[in-house]
């Protein structure tokens, strides 16, 4: 599997889509990755102990 070299932007930007009040999955087609992605990224982000 290839890494993604914005991973962490991706992730900054659904959550501020999210945060303006756009629902997650409508988010994550924006920014153009599934949701599974993105909930699989966010944990990994929890675990790492990156801030939401």
């Amino acid at each position: 599997m290839s890494a993604i070299p914005d991973k962490d932007a991706r992730c900054q930007a659904i959550a501020a889509l999210i945060a303006t009040g756009k629902g997650v999955v409508e988010s994550c087609r924006e920014i153009g990755i599934s949701e599974k992605t993105f909930q699989r990224w966010r944990k990994a982000r929890q675990e790492q102990g990156a801030p939401q």
